[in-house]
């Protein structure tokens, strides 16, 4: 038992002096010197240049293949030599930022012996600042520092050698042509997009329309659907809606790379003498004003303060040559300059997959808009007509009453619909994709609908083998549709009863 509170009392004082020790390390802290380790980083820093940057009136940096003096004109630094070469200003302004305050973090040596020591002798950038005044400033930077830490340096006339941040030196590694301006990235507003044409140099160009003014290109009779395909086809095919949208954000954002020729003389070494691909949109620009004086809205009588207009836009880009770092010139229309873009971005503008963006259906119009279905089956004709008469009910509305016949007799109303909904059942199942010879001089079946705005529309069915029949439509036999679908369209009309 004595032993065991003779532990005890060990213990104790073993966990009172471990406890005075944390107590003296937090009081320490708490009121340690102010010459921490950060602020004698600070303290070590050495001023090397202060300038009023506003002062400044010319530069002249080199750096790889870049060697050009700049000059002020007004806010804007332009090349002497070229003054209509547009000027990267963000990297004049980096540059600038970096020398209008410049520090070293240490000394190196003061009168160095060999420069080629320190890469100082042909220094890897250099940069050279007038004032407004005639006095200039210098900076000349070296190899890295083999620890990492930064660059050998040296300023003005001073024969020393300093060590600069890495972030500096970094800072004036500009090659020629990455101090050549590019256009800011063109945003689009994807849904705005309303036409969009691709004209490629080899296969197939593509044109997809927005039209909502009387559907003159709707070939399946829906006028549900306002996005047409106008090629590669002879004529036009409605586009799935939500197809069409994933489409549009391919184009919402044109981001360039680089200026590879701001003023190109010869476009074909860069493919674009004759483009690979063609890429034009046309699209709206939203923009709401006020007005100087208000305005009442006819319909509802509300005073009306502003107005939005949606103004038409039009953006063409011609697509050349891959670069060696497989990213694509281009060149914006009405301009010389030549640019790169990244290779993912411009293929999936121009590599569109124009069967995937179809509204399936072959023809589907609503029952409302038909007065006639003519089937000719097999060299046999059918003939689904709707016959409306419209008559005022005792509250003097209008009332339409619809009589259904059936190759002249008349036919119940249940059993007409559901016959109708399998003659519009068609869809187009594969691309024909190879050219291929029409089996049959006549089709199996050809479907005519007699619209009551005094159009029509068709399609012809001819049966291929045992999985396809081939649709012609439009003039053109591009699609398969499945060939049990069209064989239960045929029975459907012949014995006039829902297929089984």
């Amino acid at each position: 038992m004595a032993k065991r509170k003779k532990r005890n009392a060990v213990t104790l004082l073993s966990l009172l002096v471990i406890l005075a020790a944390l107590i003296g390390v937090y009081y320490w802290y708490r009121n340690r010197p102010e010459d921490s380790e950060d602020t004698t980083k600070d303290s070590e820093k050495i001023e090397l240049i202060m300038i009023d940057q506003e002062q400044l009136v010319r530069l002249h940096y080199i750096y790889d293949d870049a060697d050009l003096i700049l000059v002020k004109d007004g806010d804007t630094w332009k090349s002497e030599a070229e003054p209509d070469r547009p000027i990267d200003q963000d990297h004049v302004s980096s540059m600038i930022g970096y020398i209008d305050d410049l520090t070293a973090s240490k000394l190196i040596t003061e009168a160095p012996e060999n420069l080629a020591d320190f890469g100082l002798d042909k220094p890897t950038s250099y940069l050279q600042g007038t004032l407004a005044d005639g006095s200039t400033v210098t900076l000349k930077v070296g190899n890295k520092v083999s620890t990492g830490d930064g660059y050998y340096a040296m300023v003005n006339e001073d024969n020393t050698v300093y060590m600069i941040a890495n972030y500096i030196g970094n800072s004036f590694q500009y090659s020629n042509l990455e101090m050549t301006a590019v256009p800011d990235t063109l945003s689009i507003d994807a849904a705005s997009i309303k036409h969009i044409t691709i004209d490629l140099r080899d296969g197939e160009d593509f044109e997809l329309l927005y039209d909502d003014s009387g559907h003159r290109y709707d070939s399946s009779g829906s006028k549900l659907n306002s996005w047409y395909i106008l090629k590669p086809y002879k004529e036009g095919y409605t586009a799935d809606s939500s197809e069409v949208s994933t489409l549009q954000s391919n184009y919402s954002s044109f981001d360039y790379i680089s200026c590879v020729d701001y003023k190109a003389a010869d476009l074909g070494k860069y493919g674009l003498g004759t483009p690979m691909a063609t890429i034009d949109l046309e699209y709206t620009v939203t923009r709401t004003e006020e007005l100087e004086e208000p305005e009442t809205d006819p319909e509802t009588g509300e005073e009306i303060t502003e107005k939005t207009y949606y103004d038409p836009k039009e953006f063409t880009l011609f697509v050349g040559n891959l670069d060696e770092k497989e990213d694509y010139y281009v060149m914006i229309e009405g301009t010389k300059a030549v640019y790169t873009m990244d290779k993912d971005d411009i293929d999936k503008m121009i590599n569109i997959d124009t069967f995937g963006l179809l509204n399936r259906f072959v023809l589907i119009p609503n029952i409302d808009r038909v007065d006639k279905v003519e089937a000719d089956i097999q060299g046999s004709r059918y003939t689904m007509a709707m016959t409306r008469t419209t008559s005022k009910n005792d509250e003097g509305e209008d009332e339409v009453e619809t009589t259904y016949t059936y190759n002249g007799n008349t036919v119940e109303e249940t059993t007409f619909k559901k016959v109708y909904q399998t003659i519009i059942s068609a869809m187009i199942d594969a691309e024909i994709k190879e050219e291929i010879s029409i089996p049959l001089t006549e089709p199996y079946v050809t479907l005519t609908f007699y619209l009551n705005d005094n159009t029509t529309v068709s399609a012809s069915y001819y049966l291929y083998n045992d999985s396809f029949a081939i649709i012609e439509s439009n003039g053109e036999t591009r699609f398969f549709a499945d060939r049990r679908k069209i064989e239960e369209i045929a029975k459907a009309v012949q014995e006039f009863k829902e297929a089984s």
